[in-house]
């Protein structure tokens, strides 16, 4: 692997002078390491839908097939939070339509999902969780090697951010790589 901070200056050395290590220092965090440059090993992916999140698109399930033998788990989260503020606030009766109507959305998704991952012969699970979504992502993703979220999970996306505000705070939080479509 070549050090990229030589050829970097020896590109530059006459036209900056030392105006260019300068600017090498104030930027250094936009330059990738050594280390960001390797490609990490994936044996363990996890991919969080929820009634938010848009239809993986077909290059998604390209990138996925980049990591032969990696295990998938494909996710659909309803937030546990919302189904008890249904209960306390519109009853009981309410709060069963809306768990049903959630499954059979869940059920749906994950069928969609579940049936382009077969296709390409992928070894996956699907499972549907009421559970808190945040939560959830962070303490699920220790035991995985990558995170596929949509840009709109958690809420629709914002008129002003292209992501939505529980995905961004997600992504923020972990240290894994992620994928966001």
């Amino acid at each position: 692997m070549p050090d990229f901070r030589r050829l970097i200056l020896r590109k530059f050395n006459d036209i900056a002078g030392s105006r260019y290590e300068e600017i090498l220092k104030e930027y250094r965090e936009f330059f990738l390491t050594e280390e960001e440059m390797e490609i990490p090993v994936v044996s363990s992916i996890l991919m969080t839908v929820d009634r938010f999140s848009e239809k993986p698109p077909e290059e998604l399930y390209d990138i996925v097939t980049a990591y032969p033998g990696a295990f998938i788990r494909v996710v659909y989260l309803v937030d546990k939070g919302l189904c008890s503020l249904i209960r306390e606030t519109l009853g009981e009766k309410a709060a069963r339509e809306f768990k049903a109507r959630e499954e059979r959305l869940g059920e749906e998704f994950l069928g969609e999902i579940a049936k382009s991952l077969s296709e390409l012969r992928l070894e996956f699970t699907t499972e549907l969780i009421f559970e808190d979504k945040a939560s959830f992502v962070e303490e699920s993703l220790r035991e995985h090697d990558l995170l596929i979220i949509s840009r709109h999970f958690g809420s629709e996306s914002l008129k002003t951010h292209n992501v939505s505000p529980l995905a961004f705070r997600i992504i923020q939080r972990i240290e894994k790589p992620v994928i966001v479509y």
